[in-house]
């Protein structure tokens, strides 16, 4: 573990990360770095001393010399940050947020100014009939000057920034998609084990605030072993595929269906009590029973895909586990009485596998 790593929670007031950002800047300035998110990202908790370790390595990574710095700089930036998704996601949030913040700052700012240095020009021309008032006028014009120097650094700074807070949200973009494509089997295209688990979670607390019943259906194919082994793995993966089309097309916009794992399925029922669960299950049982795989070329059929469901209601005081226990003991039952069934299990059974 990497010690003295700077703290991913930002706790600075605005004006201290308003002085930050300026600064952190002007870091990237002086090192010819862009001013990407992560670059960024460094430069600010160097200025702000977050970190003695993150000091020492930056220096070693910006003068090393035949070195690719954006890798040197993205490795630095995954050895300090990358931690675990909810921190990325509170980093790019409060990054997000400080830019977003001195960007209508500087706008502010600069408004500010040019109005001041417009008040300073008509001021200016005023005192330009008085000939007695020369070094007067003198250190107006200066002023004025000066102002419009200040007024044009506002004004690339807001511009930087805004090129800044364009690559942050370009980067949650790509982020979330990431995400996204990280809770998708990639075989049958429904969601994974992983969202399954954080659909779950959802479900439940979601069902145990507002009082709504939620049922859990676990389904397995039957025989697949037997059916994978006699017309071999491809044609097993397109039964995959199969099955979990024909389930998610068949169940309503609020449920959820996802590879459990293997040739298992799990659908979550939201607002669904056990009854009506068992009727979902029976429905997509029967159609799944009646089609006919066939091969492509010849139209011959290999034969009929069947599932066996296991349903199960939530209990509220069971946890999570215990429901998906509750709904594998149901399949159990519905594999060993014959297959190609629905088997239930009651809020209170407490029937163990054999």
């Amino acid at each position: 573990m990497v010690k003295n790593k700077p703290n991913p929670y930002f706790d600075d007031s605005y004006d201290k990360a308003a002085a930050n950002l300026r600064l952190a800047l002007s870091v990237l300035a002086e090192h010819r770095l862009p001013s990407s998110p992560v670059n960024f990202r460094l430069a600010y908790d160097l200025i702000d001393g977050r970190s003695r370790s993150l000091n020492d390595e930056f220096k070693e990574v910006v003068s090393a010399p035949n070195t690719d710095l954006n890798d040197g700089l993205w490795a630095l930036y995954r050895k300090f940050y990358i931690q675990d998704e909810e921190a990325l996601e509170l980093i790019r949030s409060e990054l997000e947020g400080i830019v977003s913040g001195v960007v209508n700052e500087c706008g502010t700012a600069n408004g500010d100014l040019q109005g001041y240095s417009e008040r300073l020009s008509s001021l200016a021309d005023l005192m330009s009939s008085d000939a007695k008032s020369e070094l007067t006028l003198a250190t107006v014009r200066k002023t004025i000057e000066d102002t419009r120097e200040v007024a044009e650094s506002q004004q690339q700074l807001g511009t930087q920034l805004t090129d800044v807070l364009k690559e942050v949200r370009e980067i949650r973009k790509v982020i979330n998609q990431v995400r996204d494509e990280s809770h998708i089997d990639s075989l049958t295209g429904v969601s994974n084990r992983r969202a399954f688990d954080l659909a779950l979670d959802s479900s439940i607390d979601k069902s145990l605030e507002r009082k709504e019943p939620l049922c859990l259906l676990l389904c397995d194919i039957d025989s697949f072993k037997q059916f994978n082994d006699t017309y071999g793995h491809l044609i097993g993966d397109k039964v995959l595929q199969y099955v979990a089309k024909q389930l998610k097309k068949s169940i309503k916009g609020r449920d959820f269906v996802s590879r459990f794992g293997g040739e298992e399925f799990a659908i979550i029922l939201p607002q669904t009590p056990l009854q009506n669960a068992e009727i979902v299950a029976e429905q997509l049982r029967v159609i799944v029973s009646k089609s006919k795989l066939r091969k492509a070329k010849s139209g011959d059929v290999y034969g009929h895909v069947t599932l066996s469901f296991g349903v199960a209601e939530l209990d509220p005081d069971e946890t999570r586990n215990d429901l998906i226990e509750r709904a594998d003991r149901a399949l159990y039952r519905a594999k060993k009485n014959g297959r190609n069934r629905v088997e239930v299990s009651s809020i209170g059974d407490n029937d163990q596998r054999e």
